[in-house]
C-alpha cells in the first residue's frame, strides 16, 4: 500500500507509482446555500458577470473566480475560497502549481485563525520538499503577485474565507490550472500544522479549465482506486 508522509503539512501520494486515468466533465456541482451570501461573492458578480463558482469535491469547500488577461499577456485572476471551518483554530489553504497537480512545489495562501484574534492571518506560503522533510511551514515569497487579500471568518453565513488578486505570468496554462486546497485545525503561531489524514484531505486537488470550467477530477479517481485495493486486501 502506498505510504503517507505523516509528519509533513499536507501528506502526499506519490504520482510515480500509480497509472492515474482522470475523467474530465463539464462545470460541476454550482456554488449553493450559504456561500452565495458571502459579500466578496456578490462583489465579484457585480464587478464582472463571467464569474463562475463551484463546490469543490471535498472538505465542504466552494470556489469562485473570474480573470483576464493584461496588457502585459499575464493573468489577472480572483479568487474565493471558503469552507466551514466552524472551530476557534484552524488554517484554509488554496494554492497553484505551475507543474504538477500535487502540493509539493504548490504555491499557497493560508489563511490561519486562533482564538481572540479579531482578524485572522494571511499569507503566501511555498510548500517544498523541504517541508516535506520535515521543516516548518513559514511564510514566504512566491512567484507571483497577490493583491488585494482578504480574510474573513463569517459567523453570520458559517464560512470561513480567502479573497484574493493573482497577477500570473504565463507559464500557468489558464486552460489546465493545477490548484489544490486544503484545511487543518492545529497552528503554531503562523505555521499550519499537520491536516487530518482522512480522504478528502489528501484528495483535495484537481486541474480546471478557468475558461470552461471544465476540470479533472484527480482526486476523486485516486480514492476510487483506494476503496478497490481496499477491497482486494
Amino acid at each position: 500500500m502506498q505510504s503517507f508522509a505523516l509528519d509533513t503539512i499536507f501528506i502526499l501520494i506519490s504520482l510515480s507509482s500509480l497509472s492515474i486515468v482522470v475523467s474530465s466533465s463539464k462545470p460541476l456541482n454550482p456554488c449553493n446555500g450559504d456561500f452565495l451570501r458571502i459579500q466578496a461573492y456578490k462583489q465579484m458578480q457585480n464587478q464582472t458577470n463571467t464569474t463562475q463558482c463551484k463546490k469543490l469535491s471535498s472538505l465542504q469547500a466552494q470556489f469562485a473566480w473570474n480573470y483576464h488577461k493584461t496588457s502585459h499577456n499575464q493573468t489577472q485572476l480572483n479568487i474565493l475560497i471558503g469552507t466551514k471551518l466552524i472551530a476557534s483554530t484552524g488554517w484554509l489553504a488554496w494554492g497553484i502549481n505551475p507543474d504538477l497537480p500535487r502540493m509539493v512545489g504548490t504555491r499557497a495562501i493560508i489563511a490561519v485563525k486562533v482564538p481572540n484574534q479579531i482578524t485572522p492571518s494571511v499569507n503566501t506560503y511555498n510548500i517544498t520538499k523541504d517541508i516535506q522533510l520535515g521543516c516548518k511551514l513559514q511564510p514566504s515569497g512566491i512567484d507571483f503577485m497577490v493583491q488585494n487579500t482578504t480574510v474573513v471568518d463569517d459567523k453570520d453565513v458559517g464560512f470561513f474565507y480567502v479573497f484574493a488578486t493573482l497577477v500570473l505570468p504565463q507559464r500557468y496554462n489558464v486552460s489546465s490550472l493545477n490548484h489544490v486546497w486544503q484545511v487543518g485545525y492545529c497552528v503554531d503561531g503562523l505555521e499550519p500544522k499537520m491536516h487530518e489524514a482522512s480522504l478528502g484531505n489528501l484528495d483535495s486537488k484537481e486541474v480546471l479549465d478557468l475558461e470552461t470550467g471544465d476540470c479533472q477530477n484527480i482526486g476523486q479517481h485516486r480514492q476510487h482506486l483506494r476503496k478497490v485495493k481496499s477491497k482486494l486486501l
